[in-house]
């Protein structure tokens, strides 16, 4: 698949262009038995730490949804069979997205010491975060090839890998 994206966010008196383009390949992987698309699955090689990764993948983990929606919305040019909320929504209620997993594999020769998730960029007292939304990305840590992970379990990612 396609590795850029972009999208423009607007707010009243503000908008902004954003362009992001992941490293390395997005696999589409489809089941055979139930004709449907499980999954897509996008890579991002780092070399150096990068303290705001978690901020990265989500825009890239978004601009894949956002693309998504916007080609399923693109079928709905008026009313016809939809309800209100659905025409208001470019989706109906039965639509769905494709899951989307990005992987972070980290090969630099310090250990991560950046954050794993929104949550570790953010300065909030405790008492907050409960009601913070957070952004985990799934970091693959292969340094003297002792392979580390985190946000994930290590059997369940290298099952998913090799199905994909």
């Amino acid at each position: 698949m396609d590795t850029e994206e972009s999208s423009v966010l607007e707010h009243k008196q503000y908008a902004e262009s954003i362009g992001a383009s992941g490293d390395n390949v997005k696999v589409r992987k489809k089941s055979t038995v139930y004709d449907v698309e499980f999954v897509m699955l996008g890579l991002e090689g780092q070399e150096r730490i990068h303290y705001a990764m978690p901020m990265r993948v989500m825009g890239y983990d978004y601009g894949t949804y956002k693309k998504q929606y916007e080609d399923n919305a693109a079928k709905y040019k008026n009313a016809k069979g939809m309800t209100e909320d659905e025409f208001l929504s470019k989706m109906k209620k039965t639509d769905k997205l494709i899951p989307v997993i990005t992987i972070v594999v980290y090969y630099g020769e310090k250990p991560w010491d950046g954050a794993i998730s929104l949550h570790g960029m953010l300065n909030n007292p405790m008492e907050m975060l409960p009601f913070v939304n957070d952004y985990k990305m799934h970091l693959v840590e292969a340094r003297k090839n002792d392979l580390k992970l985190h946000n994930v379990n290590n059997k369940d990612l290298f099952n998913l890998l090799e199905s994909s």
